[in-house]
């Protein structure tokens, strides 16, 4: 199974660029997908057709949710600076003090808001918003429908779009002042 995905390699990798990797992240995550598969999928016929053809979708949605666990790990508030010899010395500005504490202000309203609900919809939104549990680990844990679950969460997310969505979006524009 890995060698038929892998003489798509390319392509795999092509669509991690166009989520907005850069080459090296693209293909760590390609990599990383490969392994994932390997783990995961037992039955050969969720990602293979009957000529051997890759399910393409499968392995976008795969990739797709790969970078976004990715970009939701990493950390940006620092940058290294590369005209000394020293390339790991950190340098930590005052825009990036700025934004840092704007980012603390922004999740402690959220963490605010999440404190006022009832403990079901708290649990739950902590669960998947602070930790690496997809919903599916949440409702088999649990011993709650997926439905279920998911249902609670898109609620739960609409409360926070609706309540911080313009301060989250005054944060991606720099204007950490009015968070």
């Amino acid at each position: 199974m890995l060698e038929i995905l892998a003489k798509k390699h390319e392509l795999w990798v092509k669509m991690v660029l166009g989520m907005g990797a850069s080459m090296d992240v693209a293909e760590d995550i390609v990599q990383s997908m490969y392994l994932r598969i390997d783990k995961y999928v037992k039955d050969e016929k969720k990602i293979l057709y009957k000529d051997d053809d890759v399910n393409r979708f499968f392995i976008y949605v795969t990739l797709k949710n790969m970078f976004l666990s990715y970009k939701k790990s990493k950390y940006l508030f620092y940058e290294i600076r590369e005209d000394e010899y020293q390339t790991d010395e950190l340098i930590y500005s005052d825009s990036n003090q700025d934004m840092e504490e704007a980012f603390v202000r922004f999740i402690r309203k959220i963490d605010a808001e999440m404190n006022t609900w009832h403990n079901y919809d708290k649990i739950l939104s902590e669960k998947y918003l602070k930790s690496d549990y997809s919903l599916r680990d949440i409702a088999v844990g649990a011993g709650i429908s997926l439905t279920s679950i998911f249902n609670s969460m898109r609620n739960n997310k609409k409360i926070l779009r609706e309540k911080f969505g313009e301060d989250w979006e005054d944060f991606k524009n720099g204007d950490y002042n009015l968070i």
